[in-house]
């Protein structure tokens, strides 16, 4: 139309005035460490262009209504870069935005941006700009693209072209230059998508070159791993593994391409491909031998062949799994000892027996550890922490996670040596960056303490988050405790009780204990005395000293129970008996008026 002659110079006086250094009334502190910028708006054009900082502008005009101190408006924007902010203001004012002047990464970056200060006429023109003008560099950078297009309900044309994509070209999406960085769960909805044209055999060598990326200290021949390096692959993969059909593979390609990687695949399902493929490997003379072979060494076989060396290392080895597995959980070291036990039991294998082979058959970095293992706990020969010390530091010099574990451990309780928190702080951080939870969750307490390192609380807090997010649960209570604290993160109850929570749902009596209290207290939650109550008796019954004085005192008052003097008392004794001062001092005040 003709009148729209107009808007250039309309737009151009809505960018001199952005540019003006003397009208504004808003400060907008944009970035954050250690790159921050402050910018100068007007909150009357900010307020009409865009509903997020509507929203932010009447929050903070709400909070200084009252005050008349000439002091202007300021507010925080730290998600967003300094430079990002530049353009998209200038949008904001001027309604222009050039681009073909723009690198394809900025200009996700604005999408994103956009998204945020709810810009929708920006974000879906960028979408449309990038599909229609950028598709190689999106298909060559298919990973940040598709990782982005889920960010946000609002990027549906991203979606759409990523789903396209996969369906159409797979080759291009795993070829492309940044697949292997490509987040856990991002890999997971690519391989699960359901029209996802592409053999198995390339899902499991893309996942695979994935996995391995993710642990680049992984030696590139699979046939020099040593256990542990086998153990760190297959906890990067656990979540791909069930996405896999390995049933739909020749027994050549299982053979050649899976079977080196099969102490990365689950037992349950590692066994039940070798009966299939043995099954279906008639005109495959090799594969038949090799998986006879597996198959009669697996657990449930080799329960009476004690006297056999070849089932012996098997048990070892899995023994060694089923500890690496426990402590990865967050179990603490004396339950462990009672699940080995139990493991023993269980399967039938003989305890004495394996120890006196051990002694003889020290060769294997599993087999030394194990040796130290009965003699650090007592297994069937007399606790002696010095020999279990020494066997650990000899496991550990074979790259043994688990021994270099409990080297720290001994250090910082003096197990069979002097202890030495710096000693002790520099093993656990060594098997922290092998990706092991329980690492993960000890160096976080390191830091979390000032053990052996300086205290950092944000240290303290990565670490504690790692161990959570791999699913440890003395982690995941850690990081409650932190956000409950407001220790290397910012304050945050709800997110508090939510770690506590998944905590809890793992069986970590700390962790019950700390949701009952949260229930108790309206932390993060509605108070809900009577979620309390089953939480405290819960951790009670785990031995929590804790839980046994907060149940004995709502047995005292009758809260959401009837009143109960005796079982009040049974409680604060079980938890004075583990020398809880409170219940020690609730005792003594009841025992006054009894």
């Amino acid at each position: 139309m003709y009148d729209n002659k107009f808007l250039p110079k309309l737009s151009q006086n809505l960018l001199e005035i952005l540019e003006d250094n003397e009208f504004y009334d808003i400060t907008i502190e944009v970035g954050d460490d250690p790159y921050v910028k402050i910018f100068r708006a007007h909150m009357v054009i900010l307020n009409y262009r865009s509903s997020y900082l509507r929203r932010i502008l009447s929050t903070n005009v709400y909070k200084n209504k009252n005050k008349n101190d000439g002091n202007l408006t300021h507010i925080k924007l730290p998600n967003i870069s300094p430079d990002i902010f530049q353009m998209v203001l200038r949008y904001i004012y001027g309604g222009r935005l050039a681009l073909e002047e723009y690198d394809t990464l900025d200009i996700i970056k604005i999408l994103v941006a956009s998204s945020e200060l709810n810009l929708q006429e920006l974000t879906t023109h960028l979408q449309l700009f990038l599909v229609e003008n950028k598709k190689n560099w999106m298909e060559q950078n298919f990973s940040l693209v598709y990782k982005t297009s889920f960010e946000d309900n609002s990027f549906l044309k991203l979606q759409n072209f990523c789903t396209e994509l996969i369906s159409k070209k797979p080759e291009k999406v795993f070829n492309s230059i940044d697949f292997i960085s490509l987040p856990e769960k991002c890999m997971i909805s690519l391989i699960q998508h359901d029209n996802i044209k592409i053999n198995v055999i390339q899902v499991w060598e893309q996942v695979l070159k994935w996995g391995i990326t993710q642990n680049p200290e992984l030696p590139s021949d699979p046939s020099s791993y040593s256990k542990d390096d086998f153990i760190t692959l297959k906890y990067t993969l656990q979540q791909c593994m069930p996405c896999i059909d390995f049933f739909n593979l020749s027994s050549k390609e299982y053979l050649d391409k899976v079977y080196p990687y099969k102490k990365v695949i689950p037992k349950d399902l590692r066994e039940n491909l070798f009966k299939y493929f043995m099954d279906h490997s008639n005109n495959n003379s090799e594969l038949t031998n090799i998986t006879k072979e597996t198959d009669s060494m697996a657990v449930p076989s080799i329960q009476n062949n004690l006297s056999n060396e070849k089932y012996l290392n098997i048990i070892v080895d899995e023994i060694n799994d089923f500890i690496h597995k426990l402590l990865n959980k967050g179990i603490d070291l004396e339950s462990l000892k009672r699940h080995v036990i139990e493991y023993f039991k269980d399967h039938n294998i003989n305890a004495q027996e394996t120890y006196t082979w051990l002694l003889n058959n020290q060769i294997s970095a599993n087999s030394i550890f194990l040796l130290g293992y009965f003699n650090f706990h007592g297994i069937v020969t007399s606790e002696n922490d010095g020999k279990a010390f020494n066997l650990f530091i000899n496991a550990s010099g074979k790259n043994h996670v688990l021994a270099q574990y409990f080297i720290g451990y001994c250090y910082l309780y003096e197990h069979g040596t002097i202890k030495n928190e710096k000693l002790a702080f520099e093993y656990y951080e060594k098997v922290a960056n092998k990706s092991m939870s329980y690492g993960q969750n000890s160096a976080g307490y390191c830091y979390d303490c000032g053990i052996g390192t300086k205290k950092d609380f944000k240290k303290a807090f990565y670490w504690y988050e790692k161990a959570a997010n791999n699913g440890n649960r003395k982690a995941m209570h850690n990081v409650g405790r932190c956000y409950i604290n407001g220790n290397g993160v910012e304050k945050d109850y709800n997110k508090a009780f939510e770690s506590f929570k998944q905590s809890a749902e793992r069986g970590n009596f700390i962790g019950i204990t700390k949701l009952g209290y949260c229930y108790y207290e309206g932390i993060g939650t509605k108070i809900d005395r009577q979620k309390a109550f089953e939480s405290y008796q819960n951790g009670a019954n785990l031995g929590d000293k804790i839980a046994q004085n907060n149940l004995a005192s709502m047995y005292e008052k009758g809260e959401v129970i009837a009143k109960d003097i005796d079982k009040a008392i049974y409680w604060y004794n079980k938890s004075a008996n583990q020398g809880y001062e409170k219940a020690k001092n609730s005792l003594e005040r009841l025992h006054k008026y009894l």
